[in-house]
């Protein structure tokens, strides 16, 4: 048996031994009603996809959630960065947030705060966060990282009990950095990087567990080591090395890597398209939903303009729990169970590919460490 089995091997485990750990990290409670509207919810995305006609049972139990799809930065392919964006900015507001929770918090195993814009530019976000936790849900957030400036800024966060926190981080000098993150100041993440590791160690606590997302460019693929020894200098659980979504063939020949691994798309000499053939099935369209700061709610996180919103939650005071089965909801799932390709956004989609669109390295586990360097070291030297 050869190392490079060995050393594959190692990497495809990695993400079940995640799950395992994240588990025994993250506070969630594993209630009855959770349990049987998991379960309601598996049985009927299965039966819809073995008989091809949408079926749905219970809601979904992961939810996700914008705080805002306002930015301080103007990354290139970021629709809310790069002004492409056409929907109205703002900022979810508190009590709507609460309504929504009530409705269905109960049902809910886990709360994403992301999709377009910051999260810490919502000055409620982490009173959120807090009244999420008193229905014992597991909650995420992803952050540019430069809005935890001072040690009471981090205190807060972890004092709040969020459970996992990224750091989108593309570069591990100023230089590598801002040529993604425009706007963006490295040295300022750093630190308020450095900030939430001790404020971790001053108040004794495992969470939010700290990952840092590193999307890979053609302009920092030869950092993808140096970025895991960050990683073990500030105490960081995780390091996700994803590869980047474009929107156009000029934005693949700029940014992404030669080396195909690290890209989720193919060049046929004109355009790039996503190397695997979509299915005519989605799980996210049981298992999750994406509701946006002003109540529109998406089928998914590629919505990112709410083209395909189902409704407006917050405007007309409806139930989430009625919008998830509603007719609009239900004509979606049904296309895309018969001709996924059809829709425009699901042609850019990563669900239901066959290689992995992000990679997963535990800093805890040296097995791990050891397996993804050989294997960068490997394509660097090819």
């Amino acid at each position: 048996m050869s190392q490079k089995f060995l050393d594959r091997l190692t990497l495809s485990v990695v993400p079940f031994k995640a799950a395992v750990r994240s588990l025994r990290l993250f506070k969630i409670k594993h209630t009855p009603v959770r349990i049987f509207n998991l379960i309601k919810v598996l049985s009927s995305m299965y039966l819809s996809k073995w008989l091809k006609k949408p079926i749905v049972w219970g809601i979904p139990p992961i939810v996700m959630v914008e705080p805002t799809n306002i930015c301080n930065l103007k990354c290139p392919m970021c629709p809310s960065g790069n002004g492409d964006m056409a929907r109205p900015r703002g900022r979810l507001d508190l009590e709507n947030f609460k309504k929504l929770l009530n409705d269905i918090g109960p049902y809910v195993y886990q709360i994403q705060f992301w999709n377009q814009g910051e999260p810490f530019l919502n000055k409620q976000f982490l009173d959120m966060v807090r009244y999420a936790k008193r229905f014992g849900i597991m909650t995420q957030t992803s952050t540019n990282g430069h809005f935890i400036r001072t040690m009471e800024e981090a205190r807060a966060i972890v004092q709040s009990g969020l459970d996992q926190i990224i750091f989108s981080l593309d570069g591990t000098n100023p230089e590598t950095y801002a040529k993604y993150r425009v706007g963006g100041d490295f040295n300022v993440v750093m630190n308020g990087l450095e900030n939430l590791a001790r404020a971790k160690k001053e108040l004794n606590s495992p969470r939010p567990m700290i990952e840092l997302q590193f999307l890979v460019f053609k302009h920092n693929r030869q950092e993808m080591a140096e970025i895991v020894k960050i990683a073990q200098k500030n105490r960081v659980e995780r390091v996700a090395f994803k590869t980047a979504q474009i929107y156009s063939a000029d934005q693949g020949m700029e940014y992404l890597p030669e080396d195909s691994d690290f890209s989720r798309y193919e060049f046929d000499g004109k355009e790039f398209r996503l190397k695997s053939d979509l299915p005519n099935f989605c799980k996210r369209l049981w298992l999750n939903s994406t509701i946006n700061w002003d109540g529109s709610v998406s089928p998914c996180c590629f919505d990112k303009d709410a083209d395909f919103a189902m409704e407006f939650l917050f405007d007309k005071n409806v139930s989430f729990k009625k919008v998830f089965k509603n007719n609009k909801y239900m004509a979606f799932r049904r296309q895309v169970l018969t001709d996924r390709k059809r829709i425009e956004m699901c042609r850019n989609c990563t669900e239901g590919m066959e290689q992995p669109y992000a990679r997963i390295v535990e800093i805890h586990d040296q097995r791990s460490i050891k397996a993804f360097l050989a294997e960068i070291k490997e394509h660097v030297n090819t």
